[in-house]
């Protein structure tokens, strides 16, 4: 894997972050076959809590936003798939910079 500049990645915006983290968690849902609301259970998360990781809700000042999720949940997504917690960060900054 490439390695991670830090001159990019300070300049990373968190909606940018959360993105990738959307385009990252749909790519390996979509390829393991399952849905979200299925995902979600294996996980032990509200699906409303995994729909607003991966696509994102409209908040009450009007911005649409992605939730965010906690440390915990994110390296409970990486097991999921089968990564480490570093290697599934860093494929979520990867597709962070190129966006």
């Amino acid at each position: 894997m490439p390695k991670i500049d830090l001159q990019n990645l300070q300049k990373m915006e968190d909606d940018r972050f959360a993105e990738a983290l959307a385009k990252v968690l749909r790519r390996h849902r979509k390829a393991r076959g399952i849905t979200r609301d299925g995902l979600a259970f294996q996980l032990g998360l509200h699906k409303n809590t995994l729909y607003g990781v991966e696509v994102g809700v409209k908040r009450k000042s009007g911005h649409f936003s992605h939730t965010q999720l906690t440390m915990t949940n994110f390296i409970r997504l990486a097991a999921f798939f089968g990564y480490q917690p570093g290697e599934f960060l860093q494929d979520v900054l990867i597709e962070a910079i190129d966006c």
